[in-house]
């Protein structure tokens, strides 16, 4: 029986067993007007089932809509089984290009683009293994409806007898959302803003040219800060007050791990010396992205580096000294 706790008046957290690093997942359930669900678990034996039970228990005969943070399995895995009960599947556009690539195997080519060319590892075989190692055994884990509903960046949505307001909050992967309830000041974080971790920064392409999601999570991390919250929900980990104080110490974190990165190597080297080796490769995996992100964070401070130093040249310069 997964653990279930009353957060807020008719709002739910549903703790939910998954056969991953982070153990469970937080499903949150709104009981109310348009009963809701954000976040669903993984497509793993007894969670349909877990949900099922803590609805009744709510008695909630029928979930109307799940809403997505974002596509990882954990959080997608049993939309398909909702949705084939009747309920709307709602989640970002990037996300859901994302999740249906990765359902259909068919983002094997730009992950290897990746690899080879922003985190230089050296042989497509060693890339495969990784690959096997991490993705292969998620891909099973979740279930792609046959529609879903996009979720449009700042629009309201009805959940239990709340209004919810869709904050894009890009980094851990790029269509991700937060949910943000402005009456009583509390936010939906999904694996945006966690108590106890930093979640790993997804890769992209923008305008053209990769880039690391921690660049974009420093950003996200300002959005939620400013939105001036009281609470937030996260997926992984309790409920917690401060919110803006979360932000600034993650924020905080994130440099202070990226002080890490030797310029010098690659990532890839990077990578292997923090991992202590490559036999563990869904650890050395997860690693990379985590370099790379700070491999962007050094090239923009270098670059923001240059350009105070050109302009005291500039100014020098205008003043006649």
């Amino acid at each position: 029986m997964a653990e279930m706790k009353e957060v807020a008046p008719n709002i739910y957290l549903l703790k939910i067993p998954v056969p991953l690093r982070v153990r469970n997942i937080n499903a949150y359930i709104f009981r109310g007007q348009k009963p809701t669900l954000i976040d669903t678990g993984t497509n793993t034996p007894g969670v349909y089932e877990m949900i099922q039970t803590a609805l009744k228990r709510l008695e909630i005969k029928h979930v109307e809509q799940v809403i997505l943070t974002h596509w990882h399995v954990d959080h997608s895995g049993i939309a398909r089984q909702f949705a084939e009960q009747g309920a709307r599947v709602l989640i970002g556009l990037k996300d859901y290009t994302k999740w249906k690539k990765f359902v259909e195997g068919k983002g094997g080519d730009l992950y290897r683009d990746w690899a080879l060319k922003e985190w230089e590892v050296p042989s497509d075989q060693l890339i495969e293994r990784m690959n096997k190692a991490y993705g292969n055994p998620r891909q099973k884990m979740t279930t792609l409806p046959d529609h879903i509903d996009e979720i449009i960046p700042m629009e309201m949505l009805p959940a239990g007898d709340y209004q919810l307001q869709a904050i894009p909050t890009p980094g851990h992967t790029e269509g991700h959302f937060a949910f943000f309830e402005n009456e009583g000041k509390k936010l939906f974080t999904g694996d945006m803003l966690l108590p106890d971790m930093i979640s790993y920064p997804d890769i992209w392409r923008e305008e053209g040219k990769f880039t690391s999601g921690l660049v974009s999570h420093l950003q996200s991390l300002d959005i939620m800060e400013k939105l001036d919250a009281n609470a937030y929900f996260p997926s992984h980990g309790e409920p917690q007050l401060d919110p803006a104080l979360r932000c600034q110490e993650t924020r905080n974190e994130i440099h202070k791990q990226a002080v890490q990165y030797d310029p010098t190597r690659s990532v890839f080297e990077n990578a292997v010396r923090l991992n202590h080796g490559t036999e563990n490769l869904a650890g050395l995996f997860m690693r990379l992205h985590y370099v790379y992100g700070w491999k962007k964070i050094f090239e923009q401070t270098q670059k923001d580096i240059d350009a105070q130093n050109v302009g005291q040249v500039a100014a020098l310069k205008n003043t006649g000294r």
